[in-house]
């Protein structure tokens, strides 16, 4: 089982307004919503990839600056991939957050 886990500071944008946001993203990430804990700012997600499961779990802590963490994990990814799917959904969240 691979497992990766993958932090990005968010300039400029509040714990909660971040949060907010990226729970509203994650159908056009691509990833569907199985379980939410608003009050740890956690988003749980699992989905099938190219025929591969992964679980995401998506997670703006309190604390400054303000960040995003990914944990990704996979029977089937190597790390290699799960690094490459992270990299794409932060990429996909930088960019609606900036538009």
């Amino acid at each position: 089982m691979a497992k990766i886990e993958v932090k990005r500071e968010i300039q400029d944008m509040s714990v909660s307004d971040c949060y907010q946001a990226c729970k509203s993203l994650i159908d056009t990430i691509g990833y569907k919503i199985f379980k939410t804990r608003d009050l740890a700012n956690l988003i749980i997600c699992n989905e099938t990839i190219d025929g591969q499961r992964v679980s995401l779990s998506l997670m703006v802590p309190f604390g400054s600056p303000t960040t995003i963490n990914l944990n990704l994990s996979s029977d089937e990814m190597d790390e290699n991939a799960l690094q490459i799917e992270a990299e794409r959904i932060l990429d996909s969240i930088f960019t609606n957050l900036n538009s």
